[in-house]
């Protein structure tokens, strides 16, 4: 399956003001399953472009403008990725991973330091009286990936999906406290959870494909749809890193297309930068996202 992604951002702006460099993280995470055939950036006002790695080995765009002003700032990608087919319950776990709990060994543990709990924050205190609540049989489980699925579709259960453009993430006690949150609220909740229960996660930000509905259907698996989309996952030894989308309840597949992973949510904002202006300005945002499958005329939007 080739999939065509158009994703537009733009900030419209009341007077001229001038732009700090910009990070992009949209560009498709590639492996064994995933190709990316065409990426392009184009800017308003016109930049300089190059691609560096980051320390988590996202590829990243940086837009330099100089000293340019205008009243708008647009980035229009096309991007063009081909998948196959991923059945994400197709994997075989190390014999000491099918429990919960169960211990990362020594060898794995150097690596995954970042992703493990270092200490619970306040802002968090939350995630673990919620969880025993919501979640049957929490001190066992004889059924690792069962255990995780109880959890990221309890999340979708208890908590509304609302589109939030604006920056910033949610702590998990403000998602839990207001019952409601987007897709990377969920997904940081998600992850506080199943990190104070010893496994490790990281933060991921991308594109989710919601194929057309059949004749007669109706229902749409992405509560998301419109919008980039944020997930987790879970290191687990023998599948390796393994997606959950709590705001769908699901695990992820080949319809998910990651643009960044990291353990900080904060670091992998898909786009960042700064204006600055002399006077007091005020900014509107646009975003426009459309995902079809290359050979179908049907643009989802």
């Amino acid at each position: 399956m080739i999939l065509r992604i158009e994703h537009l951002t733009r900030h419209t702006y009341s007077g001229p003001v001038s732009f700090s460099g910009h990070s992009l993280y949209l560009h498709p995470v590639e492996g064994h399953q995933r190709r990316v055939l065409a990426f392009s950036v184009e800017t308003i006002p016109p930049s300089q472009q190059n691609f560096i790695s980051d320390v988590e080995g996202n590829s990243v765009v940086k837009c330099h403008f100089g000293l340019t002003e205008s009243d708008t700032l647009e980035f229009k990608t096309v991007i063009e990725v081909e998948v196959d087919d991923d059945n994400p319950y197709d994997f075989l776990l190390e014999s000491y991973a099918l429990e919960y709990p169960f211990k990362y060994q020594s060898s794995d543990l150097k690596s995954l330091g970042p992703y493990l709990l270092d200490a619970v924050d306040e802002s968090e205190s939350q995630a673990l009286d919620w969880f025993q609540q919501a979640v049957p049989s929490p001190a066992k489980h004889p059924d690792i990936v069962q255990f995780l699925t109880d959890i990221n579709q309890a999340i979708g259960r208890d908590i509304r999906y609302v589109r939030r453009d604006e920056e910033g993430i949610q702590s998990p006690n403000e998602t839990l406290s207001s019952g409601s949150g987007s897709c990377r609220d969920m997904a940081v909740l998600f992850i506080s959870t199943v990190r104070q229960l010893g496994l490790a996660a990281r933060f991921v930000s991308g594109y989710l494909y919601d194929p057309p509905a059949t004749t007669g259907e109706s229902y749409r698996f992405n509560r998301a749809v419109g919008s980039m989309h944020a997930w987790a996952e879970v290191y687990l030894p023998g599948a390796g890193w393994k997606g959950f989308d709590p705001t769908n309840g699901i695990l992820a597949n080949s319809f998910f297309i990651p643009t960044a992973v990291s353990h900080n949510p904060d670091t992998i904002a898909p786009i960042q930068g700064h204006y600055f202006s002399k006077h007091s300005t005020e900014a509107v945002l646009d975003i426009q996202l459309h995902i079809q499958e290359r050979d179908n005329a049907e643009v989802k939007s």
